[in-house]
């Protein structure tokens, strides 16, 4: 395994694009990964405090996003910087779109704000590292999609970090029932980021997640996040 992922980020003798694109992806995937410190962090820390750091990275991010696309000079030096880890659809400046990391902010801020902190912290967990396992594992091993960019070996890489992450994830009294409810998130998400939803997964992944988890606990525990 190891092998075979350095052959595809390292070798001189791959084709340019693949290496090329393959190593951009995988530095895009450890700048989800790091992103997991948002929901940890927001486990030890108060929610005003987050949010006042998010709001403000996410306002800025949003707006190089809308000006790149009406200035030459902004887009130029976005390029320069980051090219290497966009993907087409994301420097095609005759479609107005917002990047991956934008997304992901969005949704964390979002999920930060609506759901409950326990809950929050699962759903952006399980963007920040089980999308992104299951982005790197898929496109080394996975040789059949059964979707656009979904590949049968990325979404079993999905289920199964995102049962460790929320089997792991803090609990509010840790019966066995809750665990039930992690699997089931986990599952339906895993199906969910499969069908190639329009909207951009890095948003839709804390927010369905999240919006799960909810419901179930709404379900299984009445009155649960009364008070």
């Amino acid at each position: 395994m190891l092998s075979r992922f350095f052959y595809f980020l390292m070798d001189n003798n791959s084709p340019q694009e693949l290496k090329l694109s393959f190593k951009g992806e995988f530095y895009r995937k450890l700048l989800h990964i790091s992103s997991s410190s948002i929901p940890i962090g927001y486990y030890f820390l108060d929610k005003d405090i987050v949010l006042s750091i998010l709001v403000p990275i996410a306002f800025a991010m949003l707006m190089v996003e809308i000006f790149k696309y009406k200035s030459k000079f902004i887009f130029t030096t976005y390029l320069r910087f980051f090219k290497h880890m966009l993907r087409n659809h994301e420097i095609d400046r005759n479609k107005f779109r917002v990047n991956g990391a934008t997304w992901l902010l969005i949704g964390d801020v979002i999920a930060i704000i609506f759901f409950p902190k326990l809950i929050a912290v699962t759903g952006m967990l399980l963007l920040s590292l089980a999308d992104s396992f299951s982005g790197i594992v898929g496109r080394l091993y996975g040789k059949k999609e059964y979707a656009p960019n979904r590949t049968y070996i990325g979404s079993l890489t999905f289920l199964a970090v995102g049962l460790i992450i929320a089997f792991a994830a803090p609990k509010y009294n840790y019966s066995w029932i809750e665990y039930l409810i992690a699997a089931i998130t986990v599952i339906i998400t895993t199906i969910v980021d499969g069908m190639n939803l329009p909207t951009d997964d890095n948003f839709a992944i804390p927010i369905v997640s999240s919006a799960l988890l909810y419901v179930l606990y709404m379900i299984f525990f009445p009155g649960i996040f009364a008070g």
